[in-house]
């Protein structure tokens, strides 16, 4: 069977179903685009993805999966492919300069030439514009570049527009540690945030629950970060235990660290951002209910009565005011937000939705 219809980590669905079906008779009909864009919720899923897809490209039996063409592609080790990513938190031009360079330069293996991009929506404007003018005159016919993002609705839109989309829905694995741990963390922010409402008459105390409960959950965030980090290590362990020449184990450590820096900042964001979604579904919910909405209208039907009994001394326009500081926040989260202080205020605005 073919490789690209041979994928464990998509999920079951039309979407993925029709985009494997469009790509695969791209490739069977030579009638490949120069630019992609794979869009999905998983950035190392999206780089398997892209390597299939590239080993399917270049591969004499369109993906067979078995031969040196393929194996090699996988592995992102096949001469014919570039992949770029971010050394930090931002892709800069450097980057998207040695990726020109690589395309210019002559391929003594036969097929195409492909850069895959990861996280192509941390380009800042520079890299951003010298990649679209790459992607609008590129060296050849035989150059394919593939984007990959989490997030398309920040890509410059000029760049998007000279890619051919594709959205991607990966499976969840259920029964991860990481899923139990956000579970935790999110009855304990409903627990608090109720605890919140009960004393609104009592503004210490109040105040002393909203800090007790940011302490919690950035206690509970580092606890998740820290199972992160164990898990990143050992990829340490295995490339010290390889038989690398020491100097490139020591170059491969170090573009590791920057790539798990951003692997640890990308998790906190995600659990900050998941904070701030059930912060903002209270509101939502608080908010339909003053309006005189029913059950089936809020996020979080189980609270109705809860809210119903605490919604006399509310000021919607606070409600109003208090969203647009949690958006605000969430905007922020790619530059070293302070999570602390940016959770101590929101909960302290929340008391003050009662007055």
């Amino acid at each position: 069977m073919k490789i690209l219809g041979n994928i464990d980590f998509l999920t079951e669905d039309n979407v993925n179903r029709s985009n494997i079906m469009l790509i695969a008779r791209t490739i069977e009909s030579d009638n490949i685009s120069h630019a992609y864009m794979f869009c999905g919720n998983n950035m190392e899923l999206l780089s398997k993805l892209a390597l299939v897809f590239a080993a399917s490209i270049n591969c004499l039996d369109n993906g067979c999966g078995d031969c040196i063409i393929c194996r090699n592609t996988k592995r992102g080790v096949y001469p014919n492919i570039l992949i770029v990513e971010p050394e930090g938190n931002i892709l800069r031009i450097e980057e998207i300069a040695r990726l020109q360079k690589f395309m210019n330069l002559s391929s003594y293996n036969p097929g195409k030439k492909i850069c895959v991009i990861k996280e192509s929506e941390l380009m800042n404007q520079e890299a951003a514009n010298r990649l679209l003018k790459t992607l609008e005159d590129p060296p050849d016919d035989d150059s394919i570049f593939i984007l990959l993002t989490e997030d398309i609705s920040i890509i410059l839109p000029t760049v998007v527009s000279r890619c051919l989309v594709y959205s991607w829905n990966f499976k969840f694995d259920e029964d991860t540690q990481r899923k139990a741990d956000f579970e935790v963390m999110e009855k304990y922010l409903n627990e608090g945030i109720k605890n919140i409402i009960m004393l609104q008459e009592n503004q210490i105390r109040a105040s002393t629950a909203s800090m007790d409960l940011t302490l919690r959950l950035v206690e509970i965030l580092k606890k998740m970060e820290a199972g992160v980090k164990t898990d990143l290590e050992k990829e340490f362990i295995e490339i010290r235990k390889s038989d690398f020449e020491k100097s490139d184990v020591n170059k491969y450590i170090e573009i590791l660290k920057s790539k798990h820096k951003r692997k640890i900042n990308k998790f906190h964001n995600l659990g900050i951002s998941r904070v701030f979604d059930i912060i903002s579904a209270w509101l939502e919910d608080i908010l339909v209910v003053k309006l005189g909405a029913g059950e089936k209208s809020l996020n979080f039907s189980k609270n109705y009565l809860f809210i119903s009994k605490n919604i006399k001394n509310i000021k919607i326009e606070k409600i109003f005011k208090l969203m647009e500081v949690i958006e605000g926040n969430r905007s922020y989260l790619n530059y070293s937000i302070n999570s602390e202080l940016a959770l101590d205020n929101i909960f302290l605005q929340f008391q003050n939705i009662y007055r």
